[in-house]
């Protein structure tokens, strides 16, 4: 096996440092696509080249080379891979499958106690629900569930002014309508499986918000005005308690507001497409190490293969 198994480990590394900077120079719905891009192709080849490392000692135990019709023995002197760095292996694919495995387990639950919450709360499809006690602590949430429910506090609806309710539907609606929750799990997810791409995860919660302040603008059609009324919100709103829902809800002003108002109040970003072209030549070159590190673990067993009969 070639240095190159190394290359999509490295690039996680690179993603992780400096994928949240790339996202908040581009355009938040083109920093959301990229960055769930990049995270699941990365997660995918990290946890594929994991596992090659990994398969290199677990093949060498009595019984899988039974199974597998190789020689434990050829296995071991033919392996460019040190025992070190294989045994290092299995362990983060145990570590890393129990941690993706919990992190399903929790998203699931949550996405389960929002649609009971949806159940209970009543309405239709992305209708606007009012309760007396914000279910999370939050005044104004999306559930994004089906087609989700907006739900708000009459307390906090009230005392929010027209424009500002005019705003904070067109977030939450725009939250359901683009899927956001998804981009959302599927970043989440792959930082599961490979803890360099944790940094991603908030860079994609305020890549989301920034996507659905900007189409919070067009419907009202003036960027510092959903500045204003998100800043004024943020400031009204009830500290968010921690819940299965809060998890899985979208809340307009309850994530990174000040970046947020900081990007309604300067010109909209540019497109940038040396860093988009960037971005994609890292993916590429990280699937194409993937390749090449499976194309070579083939190469290496069909050689032990050949001297199983001299075991």
């Amino acid at each position: 096996m070639r240095v190159s198994i190394y290359i999509p480990l490295l690039a996680a590394l690179v993603l992780g440092l400096l994928g949240p900077w790339v996202a908040r120079r581009l355009p938040p719905a083109t920093a959301t696509r990229l960055l769930t891009a990049a995270a699941a192709v990365t997660a995918a080849a990290t946890t594929f080249v994991l596992g090659v490392l990994a398969f290199t000692l677990v093949a060498r135990l009595a019984p899988v080379a039974e199974l597998g019709k190789w020689s434990a023995r050829s296995l071991a002197a033919a392996s460019p891979v040190p025992s070190v760095v294989a045994a290092a292996a299995v362990l983060s694919v145990v570590l890393l499958a129990v941690t993706a495995t919990r992190a399903l387990v929790l998203r699931a639950r949550a996405m389960l106690a929002a649609r009971d919450l949806c159940r209970r709360l009543g309405g239709g499809p992305g209708e606007l629900v009012l309760v007396d006690d914000g279910p999370t602590g939050v005044d104004l949430f999306a559930l994004p569930v089906g087609r989700g429910r907006i739900v708000a506090t009459r307390r906090g609806f009230a005392r929010m002014a027209a424009v500002e309710r005019r705003v904070a539907l067109a977030h939450e609606h725009a939250h359901l309508r683009l899927h956001h929750h998804r981009y959302r799990l599927a970043v989440e997810l792959a930082a599961a499986v490979n803890p360099a791409l944790r940094p991603l995860v908030p860079a994609m919660r305020l890549a989301t918000e920034r996507w659905a302040d900007e189409a919070a603008a067009v419907v009202v059609g003036d960027r510092p005005a959903v500045a204003r009324a998100l800043a004024n919100v943020a400031l009204q709103s009830q500290r968010p308690e921690v819940s299965r829902q809060t998890v899985a809800s979208l809340a307009f002003g309850g994530s990174q507001v000040v970046p947020r108002v900081r990007a309604l109040i300067e010109p909209q970003p540019r497109r940038r497409p040396v860093l988009v072209i960037a971005a994609m030549v890292l993916l590429l070159v990280t699937g194409t190490a993937a390749v090449d590190a499976e194309q070579d673990a083939e190469h290496l067993f069909e050689h032990v293969m050949i001297g199983a009969s001299g075991r």
